[in-house]
């Protein structure tokens, strides 16, 4: 590992920059809060504390000292010694509110640059609150910590606000974490509001609800790229803003909104969360009233100001975003351990895998989660085994990863039972179904003597600005996750006289092999419920395209 150093100072040796941009010409920024974090086990050389970096903002031409205080030290409690991750913070609001708009550079954070258990991440965010009188009432609860995500879920709850009784009310989550994975799935983040008791997931086309934190930074369903470097891959570090939007969920007269953090491979380090929500304006005309009438308003900010309508942006070492929000707090991440709650599970495209023979049996599993150390894997199996639920693992060459898998079954039908019921109610966290075919013996007899049965119409709506899809209808037969295996896939397709072809799911970059597509419902129905014409009797179903 090795520092980036973007500003050919010598007088740095690790910096990165980022732009920040104003929604209106007349916003005032009323709140910067710096936040820094890294992983450094070995400290014995050392140039400088942990809470001293350098910055240099569009207020001023130089660099200056910014000596933080530690929010959170591995050290100093003797955990997670093997990465030793550390997270500081500092009030720079006087240092940049006359000249807040600009490129922002973060010099000499240290972290690790050797080899370490997990890679050694480094970053930055910068959380800017600004007014504006063009926008209603909102409120914003940051929260700052420190938090190790890993089989048990971390809960936070966001209240005391009670929002107006209208039809469409959008929230905005930001989020950051240290050492979030890219190849690693089973990191999600749940959400609730007081009128509701089911949990749901968040995602976006760029964050898979069960990879969310994936060394990304994004802005809602965007790659941010105003910042130096721009990669794609930030190689541990997560930074996103989103807004939540959901059908099944409202966010109107309700006073709480609960999310459920949570992971069963990824191991991961939130270190921030900020959430902004409209509130009711009656309601914040008598917080106002109250926080006015306190004698020191100064100790007042220290919880929650909505005396002022406020908006948030976030400032990162790869990210600039924007949001319309106002009123913060500074609240402390408390771990809550898994109890078992209610889990109605989504359907859920069944992910194809080719092996030889000696890698796992033929068939379905549900798979818990992907590891990179086999340990790790034995480890959970070892927490998880009963018996309703006999763990098996088996090592993919295709990523080099140990799947964790719950259960094994010879049908897709028998499968998706064990998926709905929560394997016999035995296990309540999440999980996927896989399908596992051997080289050379793809296709199977399924539907050669038993009728097709009709399936709701799966579906994916893609921006047609920037998708090469075509809008209708693709008889799909099989999804991969790696392209590998969808080429092997195809080729014994045409050797089998089929002519079929394949697309990229823009939401989560699967390879997506169909056997044909159509512009007409009635006539892939017929050619569903015939077996494609009596030539094709293994697991398909229809997927429709919709461009908006």
């Amino acid at each position: 590992m090795a520092y980036i150093d973007v500003d050919q100072d010598p007088e740095t040796f690790s910096s990165s920059s980022a732009l920040l941009e104003p929604n209106h010409p007349n916003d005032k920024v009323v709140f910067a809060g710096l936040y820094w974090c890294a992983t450094l086990p070995d400290r014995t050389n050392s140039i400088q504390p942990i809470n001293k970096i350098a910055i240099k903002t569009p207020q001023s031409e130089n660099y200056f000292t910014v000596n933080g205080s530690i929010i959170y030290d591995a050290k100093e409690h003797n955990k997670h010694n093997a990465n030793a991750p550390y997270l500081c913070f500092s009030d720079i609001t006087n240092e940049i509110k006359k000249k807040p708009w600009g490129s922002y550079t973060v010099a000499n954070i240290q972290a690790s640059q050797e080899q370490i258990e997990g890679g050694s991440a480094a970053g930055w965010v910068l959380y800017i609150v600004y007014e504006s009188d063009i926008i209603p009432y909102h409120q914003i609860s940051l929260y700052d910590g420190f938090s190790y995500i890993y089989n048990k879920p971390v809960q936070i709850n966001f209240k005391d606000f009670v929002t107006p009784k209208i039809e469409k009310i959008t929230p905005k989550l930001t989020i950051a974490a240290l050492e979030g994975d890219l190849n690693l799935e089973g990191d999600n983040i749940r959400i609730n509001t007081s009128n509701s008791n089911k949990w749901f997931y968040i995602s976006n086309s760029l964050r898979s609800g069960q990879n969310i934190f994936n060394s990304k930074i994004t802005h809602y369903n965007t790659d941010f790229n105003k910042r130096t470097p721009a990669s794609l891959n930030t190689l541990g570090y997560d930074v996103f803003l989103d807004k939540i939007q959901s059908k099944e969920l409202s966010f109107s007269n309700i006073d709480q909104v609960n999310l459920k953090i949570s992971s069963l491979g990824d191991k991961f380090y939130i270190t921030n969360i900020g959430f902004s929500i409209e509130i009711d304006e009656d309601f914040a005309r008598k917080k106002i009233e109250s926080i006015t009438s306190i004698a020191n308003p100064i100790e007042q900010k220290k919880t929650e100001i909505i005396e002022q309508k406020e908006n948030s942006k976030i400032l990162t070492k790869t990210i600039t975003t924007t949001s319309k929000e106002n009123s913060s707090s500074v609240k402390k991440i408390t771990n809550n351990p898994l109890t078992s709650i209610e889990v109605i599970r989504k359907p859920k495209e069944i992910k194809t895998y080719i092996f030889h023979s000696n890698i796992a049996p033929e068939g379905y599993y549900i798979v818990a989660n992907a590891y990179q150390n086999i340990h790790y894997a034995h480890d959970f199996a070892n927490k998880i085994s009963t018996k309703k639920i006999k763990p098996f693992i088996f090592k993919n060459p295709d990523n080099q990863l140990y799947y964790l898998t719950l259960g094994h079954y010879n049908s897709q039908t028998t499968a998706e039972k064990a998926y709905y019921n929560n394997i016999n109610n035995s296990y309540f966290q999440e999980y996927w179904i896989a399908k596992i075919q051997h080289t050379n013996k793809f296709l199977q007899n399924s539907y050669e003597k038993k009728p097709r049965v009709e399936k709701e119409i799966a579906t994916i709506k893609v921006n047609h600005t920037n998708s090469i899809l075509k809008k209708g209808y693709y008889l799909v037969s099989n999804v991969f996750e790696i392209p590998s295996n969808a080429t092997k896939y195809l080729d014994l397709l045409k050797k089998q006289g089929f002519t079929p072809s394949y697309f990229i799911n823009p939401i989560n970059n699967y390879h997506y092999t169909y056997l044909d597509y159509y512009t007409d419902l009635e006539k892939i129905k017929n050619d569903y419920f015939s077996n494609y014409n009596n030539r094709f009797f293994d697991e398909y179903w229809i997927m429709e395209i919709i461009l908006e």
